[in-house]
């Protein structure tokens, strides 16, 4: 079971990806891009760790300005 300093670190090198992928893809298949990289971390967080990470994943999304502020 991964502790909550593994997600940080996994979610932290998913937050470094976000320039390449942007700098690499169209604006229109970013997002479908961004969800592949994402999948191995969301598919294989443990439970308690889930809203932390759903929760972090939305913020870099905003602060990339990849997604609009809910």
């Amino acid at each position: 079971m991964k502790s909550r300093a593994e997600v940080d670190a996994e979610l932290a090198g998913l937050e470094a990806l976000i320039p390449m992928l942007v700098a690499e893809y169209a604006p229109d298949e970013l997002l479908e891009v961004f969800a592949g990289e994402a999948e191995v971390l969301t598919e294989n967080v443990p439970p308690e760790h889930a809203l932390h990470v759903r929760e972090s994943i939305d913020r870099m999304l905003v602060a990339a300005e990849l997604i609009p502020q809910a």
